[in-house]
């Protein structure tokens, strides 16, 4: 019996899928009812590093957001299935860029016209 497990534990270890690098799909945003507050959240069940930007921040509050086309950009650190208030409400787009953390840092993240915040995980 100790031998069969000692045989087939590996391939178990092995079959066992790792969460990926890049997280983009663990973040989702929603609006609050509170001035130019959002919220980002992380749906998934480990730490990611995300990076936040938007496109047409509101006109009389653009130096409060982190503005895409100006090369602003934000960090946020969200916990497992955690939150973090974030200023994007009234822009018209939202972009980020994440990376499950701490495992993986993002790399030369930068936002691109037409393709949104892109980047690598390492």
């Amino acid at each position: 019996m100790t031998v069969v497990l000692a045989l087939i534990a590996p391939l178990l270890l092995q079959a066992a899928p790792a969460a990926p690098a890049n997280a983009n799909a663990c973040v989702a945003s929603a609006t609050t009812s509170e001035g130019i507050l959002g919220t980002l959240r992380n749906r998934c069940d480990y730490r990611v590093v995300a990076y936040m930007c938007v496109v047409g921040p509101p006109v009389r509050d653009t130096h409060l957001f982190f503005d895409c086309a100006r090369g602003q950009v934000g960090s946020y650190d969200l916990k497992p299935n955690g939150t973090a208030p974030a200023i994007f409400r009234g822009a018209r787009r939202i972009h980020w860029f994440a990376c499950r953390f701490p495992e993986f840092l993002p790399r030369q993240v930068q936002y691109r016209a037409g393709k949104g915040l892109t980047g690598r995980c390492e």
